[in-house]
């Protein structure tokens, strides 16, 4: 993988503790496998890009969540960063890749790009 273990974790640890673990229901129940595309979502949202469709994303990262279902307390969620750390385990052992993609800066309110003589 392109990204570091720690540099997944501190990309994307608190995206998925803001807008993903919020929804892990704190009674026990089944797990809560519909995640995953919050998971995905986040991901490219955060500028995560992978090389994988949504739908095989959801079988890699179904096992990882039923995992912390498992040994999450009852009452409980578990950590971002326990979350984002598995995650990351378990794409790295399937191959996928997962780049950042480049930063772009938005041009600064009130300025407008230079326009070059013949461009009109």
């Amino acid at each position: 993988m392109t990204l570091s273990r720690q540099g997944f974790i501190d990309q994307f640890a608190i995206s998925f503790g803001v807008h993903c673990l919020r929804r892990w229901p704190k009674q026990r129940t089944a797990a809560p496998t519909h995640l995953t595309t919050c998971l995905h979502e986040w991901i490219g949202a955060n500028g995560g890009s992978m090389a994988i469709a949504a739908a095989d994303f959801a079988r890699i990262a179904a096992p990882v969540i039923e995992a912390m279902h498992r040994t999450t307390a009852k009452g409980e969620r578990p950590g971002w960063e326990a979350l984002a750390g598995a995650l990351y385990d378990a794409l790295d052992q399937a191959g996928v890749d997962i780049t950042l993609k480049p930063f772009r800066t938005a041009t600064p309110a009130g300025q407008y790009p230079a326009v070059v003589k013949g461009d009109d």
